[in-house]
């Protein structure tokens, strides 16, 4: 009897593409933290300046918690967990999650390119840069401060319609947000967030020593303001002394 032909009894699951975000996935190296924080931290600062007295703020920044409603070109739904994104809104701290229902949309969204997420935060025609741009997500820009992906250390998208289309730095190297008056760069391996007139805004280890410094400025106009006050008195001393001689040498005269 001839040997029948192998028939595979189980098969391994198809891969699903792109895969959900993971809090492994997203943790990546001390750099890649780093660059997380300064881009919230200089993304909120900037939201503060720009906040009227009493008023509310204008955005507000987070990352690497739950965002819902993303979705995959197949149309399920996967869990994504944008390293850095910026509400038009401010939303509740405390929340675990958020969605795009309640929250909307977010206005920007910035990855940081890793091992474990590049190729799908790369991938515009079925990864990440399908997603963002199905849910209406305005700019979606990806660093790579290393070179290690993007020999560029970046690329940028806005939509454009339904669609993304490249968003190009500005002669400065910086990406120029057109949602939030902000621009971000890199100098070396360290973000940039930088005001619309060229001001970078303080990262992480830099603030107490702006603040010192402010301080030593501060008591150095106090000072030079002493110096200048003195030698106006001393000036006008020596003016009233001189007037006295003069009304003295008058005195005698008569």
């Amino acid at each position: 009897m001839a040997a029948l032909p192998d028939v595979a009894l189980s098969s391994q699951p198809p891969v699903t593409w792109p895969p959900d975000d993971t809090e492994e996935s997203v943790l990546g190296t001390d750099l890649h933290q780093l660059t997380i924080t300064n881009l919230r931290l200089g993304v909120n600062e900037l939201a503060a300046l720009q906040t009227p007295p009493g008023g509310p703020i204008p955005w507000q920044a987070s990352g690497q918690i739950i965002f819902n409603g993303f979705q995959r070109p197949d149309g399920s739904r996967y869990q994504v967990l944008p390293d850095v994104f910026v509400c038009r809104r401010a939303f509740d701290i405390r929340r675990k999650s958020l969605s795009i229902t309640l929250n909307g949309p977010p206005l920007l969204i910035i990855e940081i390119l890793s091992d474990a997420t590049y190729e799908s935060d790369l991938d515009m025609q079925a990864g990440k840069g399908f997603s963002y741009a199905q849910a209406g997500v305005r700019e979606y820009l990806t660093l790579d401060p290393t070179g290690e992906y993007l020999p560029e250390q970046g690329l940028g998208w806005r939509l454009e319609g339904s669609a993304y289309r490249i968003w190009p730095p500005e002669p400065t190297g910086r990406w120029q947000s057109r949602e939030i008056p902000l621009a971000i760069g890199l100098e070396g391996l360290m973000i940039a967030v930088h005001t619309l007139d060229g001001r970078r805004l303080l990262r992480e280890g830099e603030i107490e020593r702006g603040l010192a410094a402010k301080d030593r400025q501060r008591l150095e106009e106090l000072a030079q303001r002493d110096r200048q006050h003195a030698e106006e008195l001393a000036r006008q001393a020596a003016e009233i002394a001189s007037l006295r001689r003069r009304l003295e040498d008058l005195e005698q005269g008569r």
